[in-house]
């Protein structure tokens, strides 16, 4: 079962930022989203939790980043999820 984490990719104020969404999109496991302001959104997925820190650490190191928040971290199991939504 992959697992899955939402990053905030703090942006630093020069101009290497500016090939970071194509190095993410380049990635096997990253997904981009669209900037806003100095903030990139970002998901990661992988089959085990070293292999979503090696590209946590990865995404870190990158020229143009700043910082990198982890705002979500799936544990769920999909398959042992309810169909159903009852308050």
């Amino acid at each position: 079962m992959p697992l899955t984490s939402g990053l905030l990719i703090s942006l630093a104020h020069d101009e290497r930022a500016f090939g970071l969404r194509q190095a993410l999109d380049e990635k096997e496991g990253v997904t981009a989203g669209l900037p806003e302001g100095r903030w990139l959104p970002a998901a990661i997925e992988a089959e085990d939790d070293a292999r979503l820190r090696e590209l946590h650490d990865w995404i870190a190191a990158l020229p143009g980043v700043a910082f990198v928040d982890v705002v979500h971290v799936n544990f769920d199991d999909p398959t042992t999820a309810s169909p159903t939504y009852s308050p």
